[in-house]
């Protein structure tokens, strides 16, 4: 019985290419220059946590293929690019691999999506009975949850973006009133910070750019003070 690691040390070279890594606090932006390599391997069910469908069919052994990405020659002191990804996708050929990888770079977005949904939007907290019930309300908080994750990735990518150009002009209004704001609103960051400094983000230095808890919190206040400033305009008789 091989371990994964020797597996893939034998594993056919597909290919190569560069990627971008961005800088942290441990390292330095630079293009990183991978390798690619593919296999398929059967491996045994784990001893415990087995789902009870495993149990249940009997399942022994799952085969599943192997996609490694491993950088070449990282730079002194920095730490070395490594994925080793499980798919049932093909991964015959180079192409089929850069798929798979392709697939896995959009991680971020999707935990980030899920961290909305739970962090921020609260869809755990729902105390409904049934599913028949809280299936709606997920849908509708689905919608809010990408809206404000398009948000938030303009907010940080492209700041200086109108707000007007992507937030209803009644919400950029409202909330410019409310925070009192004597310039208003005019971009997309602004906004952003506006609406979670009504759910507790402090704005400092150190403080970064606001997370869910507080954009959620400040949504919530904002469309409570949309309800207000639209009834204050209808006409009584």
């Amino acid at each position: 019985m091989l371990k994964l690691d020797e597996v893939l040390a034998a594993a056919t070279l597909k290919g190569s290419y560069q990627i971008w890594v961005s800088a942290n606090k441990k390292q330095k932006a630079r293009w990183a220059h991978v390798e690619v390599r593919s296999t398929s391997v059967t491996m045994l069910r784990p001893r415990e946590g087995a789902t009870a469908f495993v149990m249940d069919n009997n399942v022994c052994e799952v085969p599943t293929n192997i996609v490694e990405v491993r950088e070449v020659k990282a730079p002194k002191g920095s730490e070395a690019i490594r994925w080793v990804l499980y798919t049932h996708e093909s991964v015959a050929s180079f192409n089929d691999c850069i798929r798979v990888i392709e697939m896995y770079e959009q991680r971020p977005v999707v935990e980030e999506y899920h961290k909305c949904l739970k962090t921020g939007l609260q869809v755990e907290g729902r105390q409904y009975e049934t599913a028949d019930r809280l299936e709606p309300v997920i849908g509708v908080i689905c919608v809010q949850a990408v809206r404000l994750l398009q948000l938030r990735d303009v907010a940080r990518q492209a700041p200086e973006t109108p707000a007007r150009k992507l937030v209803p002009l009644e919400w950029v209004e409202v909330l410019g009133k409310i925070t009192r704001r004597p310039r208003g609103i005019s971009t997309v960051r602004e906004f952003m910070r506006a609406l979670a400094g009504l759910g507790g983000f402090l704005g400092r230095k150190s403080d970064g750019e606001p997370g869910w808890q507080t954009i959620w919190r400040g949504l919530e206040t904002l469309i409570f003070a949309l309800r207000g400033y639209r009834a204050a305009l209808k006409k009584c008789g």
